[in-house]
């Protein structure tokens, strides 16, 4: 018996020991080796997701993504400031929740995985919220709403009324856009003219049939050159909804951006921002909208 008493008392000692390793393991906080889940994007282990709010708050700013080279909603404007319709209301979403907004510059291919890459907390850049992103993404409430329209030279010397009229013709639009769609549903030849103010100079010279485009690009187009001779004749039955997107799983700050936006739209700085770029119309002015059920 007493032989055997050190063995006993050796592996309760490991019994115990075990258990409390369990225990302390389990709570252990802000641990980068989770166990992977649906929430956490498409690779979980390159951003510990969930803590994106609390970092911001901690450093006092709200990391936000923008592709810089789409008018009028982000690019470089005079001096070389970034500014547009996107950036703007983002620098005001983080002043309303107390934070100072800073920039990141990507491209537009490179913008959705650079939030699961940890780059960034946020994309404010005419992000789409399409059920098939919601997968990989979160989204705010949307905060801009427009839809594909048809862009011809005023004097209609093209014969071009509707979108049917296109098959054929030289169509410009940007090249990273989805009216190419839209374009190809119709059999046009598609033209890539990055900025719409360009697409509008072709047209205008004969270089281009039709330029399609969204609505509120082609209202800032003609708030900023009224006398140019282009009209449009068609738009498109379709609505995109514009909301900023989120790697998943950081709830907090999705309905910190919300709250924000909602606040912009009672205090009036949204429909100052809005006023700024596509003027203050009652037909043209969209508002923020209620978040979709998807």
């Amino acid at each position: 018996m007493r032989g055997n008493t050190p063995t006993r008392w050796a592996g309760i000692t490991c019994i115990f020991t075990l258990i409390v390793s369990i225990m302390l393991s389990g709570c252990t906080p802000d641990t980068n080796d989770r166990v992977p889940n649906p929430n956490m994007g498409v690779d979980p282990y390159r951003v510990n997701t969930g803590y994106l709010l609390r970092n911001a708050v901690e450093r006092g700013t709200l990391r936000i993504a923008t592709e810089r080279d789409y008018p009028p909603f982000s690019y470089r404007g005079t001096g070389g400031i970034l500014t547009g319709f996107d950036v703007e209301i983002a620098e005001e979403v983080a002043r309303h929740m107390e934070l100072k907004a800073e920039f990141v510059e990507a491209k537009w291919e490179n913008l959705l995985p650079g939030l699961t890459e940890g780059k960034y907390d946020a994309v404010f850049n005419q992000v789409e919220d399409r059920p098939d992103r919601r997968a990989l993404y979160d989204f705010s409430v949307a905060y801009l709403s427009s839809t594909p329209v048809l862009l011809v030279h005023s004097s209609g010397k093209a014969a071009i009324r509707t979108f049917s009229d296109l098959k054929g013709k030289r169509v410009g639009m940007n090249p990273t856009g989805i009216y190419k769609d839209v374009a190809k549903k119709y059999n046009a030849q598609i033209i890539p003219v990055q900025y719409i103010s360009d697409a509008a100079e072709m047209l205008v010279k004969g270089e281009l049939d039709a330029v399609i485009s969204d609505q509120l690009s082609v209202t800032n187009l003609k708030q900023h050159f009224p006398d140019m001779p282009v009209t449009t004749t068609e738009s498109a039955d379709q609505v995109f909804e514009i909301s900023a997107a989120f790697v998943k799983g950081n709830p907090d700050l999705v309905a910190a951006v919300d709250n924000a936006l909602a606040t912009m739209q009672q205090d009036g700085s949204y429909l100052n921002i809005w006023n700024k770029y596509f003027g203050d119309a009652p037909m043209s002015y969209k508002g923020i909208h209620d978040r979709k059920t998807k």
